[in-house]
């Protein structure tokens, strides 16, 4: 290609560019090259090897990036860009064109009522068309995916969206606690939407709540996907036979244990069997009823312990357990999350101070956290630095 079409499409790139929007700001640069200029290039560098050499592709993203911030005023960043600008330089395509990069915003939210899934959960039948299987309505419940996505959807004027989230809850369960999550706009023509307006529509219904909302660059996905954050529940019980105020206290004696869990058959079809340890932090009585059928406990447990097995032992699957310390059965009517022990995020977003170390070395029991991907190294106690966290959210 000579560099009259080069200059040409360069033209054309800054049109598009300048086209693309007042809230895009920032743009990085994809160009493809025939694979003959490479073959040549190698050919060249094999033969005249001075060390100085600047390829081919370098040279063309450097001076077309100066020429697009020189003619649209935005900024060329080519790690954290709102758009990418691409340049096809192939005999057969020889064009330009722009793409919408992703768009991340992170936030807490709260699910206010049961009975709704964390994703999407589409019906496979109909495949979201609507059938009998689904009453019409092409899918099973309504998400909190849903309910935070699409507005988001429509004021960033996104093509989709995704949900990455620090745990998930059972649809069943009421969290009131605030989980930690990511939602990941897909190619984003607005990039400065009004999220406290947003905040408001997504609060309305009363359904899910939202709070913190804030863009956050993609390295926040692994900060929260891969944190794993101890929880306080109240779990509303009721038991099989009357529970005296001593099998109460056999109970509340769990404090401090660290039980074992293989994985419970409610979700063996998505987990491997294991056995997993989990400690049981804290354990508090908060009532009993008249008849010593039904009473309201408080847990903080560690990150990955099953709730609803702990107090019913899946059959014996999770020791000890409430129904296998008591000899007869108890089952969880109803569960909420009432706290998620998150300071290391309110950290990494510069909200608070990193706490004090302990006499250990460790940090205290709220900032405990691991990024790591593997569910062995969080048992080994593998906790990144402050400043491991920051260089992994810069990617």
């Amino acid at each position: 290609m000579d560099e009259k079409k080069i200059n040409t499409l360069m033209a054309e790139g800054a049109k598009l560019l300048a086209k693309s929007g007042k809230t895009v700001k920032r743009f990085s640069i994809s160009t493809l090259i025939p694979e003959k200029w490479l073959i040549d290039e190698e050919n060249e560098w094999d033969t005249h090897l001075d060390g100085k050499s600047e390829s081919t592709k370098n040279k063309l993203n450097r001076e077309i990036s100066e020429i697009l911030e020189k003619k649209t005023k935005k900024e060329y960043s080519p790690n954290d860009a709102d758009v990418r600008v691409v340049f096809d330089l192939s005999v057969s395509k020889n064009s330009v064109k722009i793409e919408f990069e992703p768009l991340f915003v992170f936030g807490r939210y709260k699910k206010l009522i049961p009975e709704i899934s964390q994703s999407r959960w589409i019906c496979s039948k109909c495949e979201g068309d609507g059938c009998f299987k689904c009453d019409w309505k092409g899918k099973f419940y309504e998400s909190v995916e849903e309910f935070i996505g699409d507005p988001l959807k429509d004021a960033c004027k996104a093509k989709d969206y995704s949900l990455h989230a620090s745990g998930r809850e059972d649809t069943d369960v009421v969290n009131l606690a605030g989980r930690p999550f990511v939602l990941e706009l897909k190619a984003v023509k607005n990039h400065a939407p009004d999220l406290k307006k947003i905040a408001e529509k997504i609060n309305k219904p009363k359904k899910v709540s939202v709070s913190d909302l804030r863009i956050v660059k993609r390295g926040f996905v692994e900060a929260v996907t891969e944190s794993h954050f101890d929880k306080e529940y109240t779990a509303e019980i009721e038991f099989e036979k009357e529970v005296s105020e001593t099998d109460m206290k056999r109970i509340a004696a769990l404090k401090g244990i660290i039980i074992e869990q293989q994985t419970p058959k409610r979700v063996m079809h998505r987990r491997a069997d294991l056995i997993r340890k989990r400690k049981i932090v804290e354990l508090k009585i908060l009532n009993r009823s008249d008849d010593g059928k039904t009473a309201n406990v408080a847990i903080t447990a560690e990150a990955g312990t099953y709730i609803k097995e702990l107090i019913n032992g899946d059959s014996g699957r999770t020791k000890p357990s409430f129904a296998g310390i008591l000899g007869f059965g108890a089952k969880c009517r109803k569960l909420i999350v009432s706290r998620i022990y998150d300071e290391f995020l309110d950290v990494i977003l510069g909200n608070e101070d990193i706490p004090k170390e302990d006499d250990e070395g460790g940090y205290n029991h709220a900032f405990r956290v691991s990024l790591s991907k593997s569910r062995r190294d969080i048992d080994n106690g593998r906790v990144y630095s402050i400043d491991e966290v920051k260089k992994r959210l810069d990617k």
